[in-house]
């Protein structure tokens, strides 16, 4: 029985924990996009935001996975700014492009 228990918390510890602590918020990812994002980005459905040619509307990314959109921010681009976001902060705006920006 203990064996089990243990078992138990250490998968706990390993699968559920890390997958709790990436939970973004999506209302602070929204005033993240519109502080940093928007001046390339439309960040939202209504359109707001400037349109860049080479910059993809958030609407159009919400249906990305998480890691792809972690790697998106995380590598470097021409086109976009060095942006020293830490990890709660892509976390925080990969909730809002994909749970808010997603829904219509």
């Amino acid at each position: 029985m203990t064996q089990q228990l243990v078992a138990v918390l250490v998968a706990v510890m390993v699968f559920v924990v890390p997958a709790m602590a990436r939970d973004g918020d999506a209302g602070r990812g929204r005033e993240l996009a519109k502080r940093w994002c928007a001046t390339c980005h439309v960040i939202d459905v209504r359109g707001t935001g400037i349109a860049v040619d080479s910059a993809p509307p958030f609407p159009s990314m919400a249906g990305r996975t998480p890691d792809a959109l972690r790697g998106a921010m995380n590598r470097p681009h021409v086109q976009m700014p060095q942006f020293d976001l830490g990890r709660r902060e892509v976390d925080d705006l990969i909730a809002y492009i994909r749970n808010v920006v997603g829904k219509r």
